[in-house]
């Protein structure tokens, strides 16, 4: 695979397309994580930032009306609520709020899980890039989405029991299903309050100090104001950002389902769900055809269909609930009913009048919330200059491209891939794939063809021998009696061949089962995706600073 790099960035490109007077970005089947440790992958690459604002900002201009409001207007009033919900989200915490220098916004996002450093550097990323092209720089928490896991894989190292090193699953809390982030508060406080000394204890065996402690200590810092695993996760992270120069403003997706541009846009989509359904599930359906996936739940289920009932693209439970359902609607003449689930929900009236209806409902117990490709949709058309993915994120919005153009009729914004890999200090040991194909393939010719390994004094007293087996190689019989003989003879001279080598074999066998062992152990002790506070605080520190 060919590689490149982007001057102070060091990035590792693995993909890009450069059009005269424009930036074209796909996030093609090119589009992988680096796996070379300190290595960046960003498509395109970071210096066309600047061409990137430029194309949007005209593309954004052509934006139909929205239940009367104009698309300039009611992305201006998004803007200004969001950058407010973040202002008092930090207030409402006692954190320090970061400089608003522009109303335009330079965006990331991701839930508030313990990701690994590729995720991260997007936050340090944004800080940098905000700062040098004058934008507001602004972090999504994605607290709509659910809990995956309440435990961390860590590197163990080899014990009386495992003699290689090998992968261990640490719990932090007691498993209570997929909850939604901004429902989910720690169950098990007496599991959680030692996890970062029972891993602590496992990752000293590699002879370096992690974070993990000083992490661990600001998230129960946090904890002891609010139970939510989430909040606790990301308010010690942006601690740890704030030392480390970078410091970005950040507001929950759930905060901004909250926010009456937010209404605007689903009053909007749900007044037009037949054709927002079937350019949604079309769009799917070419998907899946054009990257060859048969699952139906990839890369998103198709929106369902069920008596008149439109599955929309939003979630929906009551409060004080904390399973999460589908939000289903039935449109009518002159309203439009809702269900989450089986649970029916109040009514909303059509035209501008579902706004205020629509804002309304979690004044009455109910909750919305967007989901995956809905808070993208959302944030690159009425909130973001550009908006900076992962990886998956950047694959999954070719989708959204799709809908953009079919749905609100404009060229998508673009938007950046960014992402990077950093490998935890442990000692692999050198070999590779390679290593063991060379291996394998030498035992199997070995086996199979010995007179190519014998020496000239055993090669001299195993002449007769080898020519024998050469004249019945030789041999083609028309008969099956007489090609199983050749079949039996073969074997009995190639068995009588090996012999002299059966030492040099077993050798080789166990050299070859040494090397799988190597292999399996880094494949342990090599992954990218370990959580970023089971790294050495300045190994990290260097690493994201450098996008600042």
């Amino acid at each position: 695979m060919p590689r490149a790099t982007t001057g102070q960035w060091g990035a590792v490109l693995l993909h890009r397309t450069v059009l005269q007077g424009d930036v074209s970005v796909s996030a093609g089947p090119l589009l992988r994580a680096p796996a070379e440790d300190g290595a960046v992958v960003a498509e395109p690459p970071l210096e066309a930032v600047g061409s990137l604002l430029s194309l949007n900002r005209q593309r954004l201009q052509r934006g139909a009306a929205l239940l009367g409001r104009t698309w300039p207007e009611l992305q201006q009033e998004a803007r200004r609520a969001v950058l407010a919900t973040a202002r008092t989200y930090f207030e409402q915490r006692g954190e320090p709020i970061p400089s608003v220098t522009s109303a335009h916004l330079l965006m990331a996002g991701h839930q508030p899980e313990l990701f690994h450093p590729g995720v991260w550097v997007k936050n340090f990323a944004l800080h940098g890039l905000a700062q040098r092209h004058g934008l507001t720089a602004l972090n999504l928490i994605v607290d709509n989405d659910t809990v995956k896991t309440t435990a961390l894989r860590l590197p163990a190292p080899p014990d009386a029991t495992h003699p290689w090193p090998h992968l261990l699953t640490l719990p932090f809390d007691r498993w209570s299903g997929e909850i939604p982030y901004e429902e989910r508060t720690i169950q098990d406080t007496a599991l959680f309050a030692d996890f970062a000394e029972r891993a602590t204890a496992i990752l000293q065996g590699w002879g370096y100090a992690p974070m993990l402690p000083a992490f661990w200590q600001e998230v129960r810092r946090v904890t002891s104001r609010t139970a939510l695993l989430g909040e606790g996760f990301a308010a010690a992270r942006r601690a740890f950002e704030r030392r480390w120069g970078c410091h970005n403003l950040e507001v929950p997706v759930s905060a901004i389902c909250r926010t009456e541009p937010f209404a605007w846009f689903a009053g909007h989509l749900l007044g037009d769900l037949q054709r927002f359904h079937d350019v949604y599930n079309g769009s799917v359906h070419e998907y899946r055809l054009a990257h060859g996936i048969r699952s139906r739940n990839h890369p998103v289920p198709n929106l369902a269909h069920e008596d008149g009932w439109l599955e929309t693209p939003f979630w929906g439970w009551r409060s004080g609930q904390t399973r999460r359902g589908r939000l289903f609607a039935r449109p009518g003449a002159d309203h439009i009913e809702l269900r989450a689930g089986k649970d029916p929900w109040p009514a909303l009236p059509r035209g501008q009048s579902i706004v205020r209806a629509w804002h309304a409902l979690e004044a009455q117990g109910f909750k919305v919330r967007s989901r995956a490709l809905t808070n993208t949709l959302y944030a690159r058309l009425f909130l973001a200059d550009l908006f900076i993915h992962g990886i998956g994120g950047g694959k999954y919005d070719e989708l959204t491209d799709v809908i953009i153009r079919r749905f609100y009729e404009i060229e998508p914004p673009a938007f950046l891939v960014l992402s990077a890999t950093r490998l935890l200090p442990l000692p692999a040991a050198p070999v590779g794939p390679e290593d063991r194909q060379r291996l394998a393939r030498l035992v199997r010719d070995l086996e199979w063809n010995p007179q190519r390994h014998l020496d000239g004094t055993r090669l001299a007293a195993l002449r007769p021998l080898i020519d024998e087996k050469q004249a019945w190689i030789e041999r083609q019989p028309a008969t099956t009696a007489g090609r199983r003989e050749r079949f039996e003879k073969l074997r009995t001279l190639t068995d009588q061949l090996r012999e002299p080598l059966l030492v040099h074999e077993r050798q080789l066998r166990d050299e070859l089962a040494r090397c799988d062992k190597q292999l399996e152990a880094n494949a342990v002790l090599r992954r990218r995706d370990y959580a970023f506070c089971l790294y050495p605080e300045d190994l990290l520190h260097t690493f994201c600073t450098q996008f600042l």
